[in-house]
């Protein structure tokens, strides 16, 4: 199906999965969290699907799958600080780079768990998902300038937590 047809279905298919998701935490922003990585994981696939109605019934298995991935996550979530959890001090030596490399892409990671759950998301869906600002919009019914906004913060966000652990100058 073509990219124009899921502007169409998409406002449609997340109210769908916020709905599921509501059913099943009856919190709005766990039902949010259902809703957007239902889209996510369905703009990934679209390529792949045939009709409306295999859209729709990926849409729903989807977001009952991310309502168990959504519990598990709350279930696993860090209670400490990315801060108290890291060293200061970088390592002396400059030999081991893929040490440091690895140290870093963790650090972005946890970085990445500070931010809100609506960052987050619009964050992922940049950063993985590859999607540009007016394709995160269409998919998850936020303004263009919202998600602008929203992606700059998270940017802004990320890069100060990454410079006072220590990761990062500036």
């Amino acid at each position: 199906m073509e990219h124009t047809e899921f502007e169409r279905l998409a406002p449609i298919l997340r109210a769908k999965a916020k709905q599921i998701g509501l059913s099943f935490f009856k919190e709005e922003e766990a039902a949010e969290d259902v809703a957007q990585e239902t889209i996510i994981s369905l703009w990934k696939a679209w390529g792949t699907l045939s009709s409306p109605l295999e859209a729709e019934r990926m849409a729903i298995r989807i977001a009952k799958h991310e309502c168990v991935n959504v519990w598990r996550r709350e279930q696993r979530r860090p209670h400490s600080s990315l801060l108290a959890s890291h060293e200061t001090t970088l390592p002396a030596s400059n030999e081991d780079q893929s040490f440091e490399e690895n140290e870093l892409t963790e650090a972005l990671q946890n970085a990445t768990q500070t931010l809100r759950k609506s960052e987050q998301r619009l964050w992922r869906m940049f950063a993985e998902a590859q999607m540009e600002t007016h394709e995160i919009a269409i998919a998850t019914g936020i303004n263009v300038r919202t998600v602008s906004s929203m992606l700059s913060h998270a940017r802004k966000h990320i890069y100060n937590v990454l410079k006072e652990g220590g990761y990062i100058d500036g």
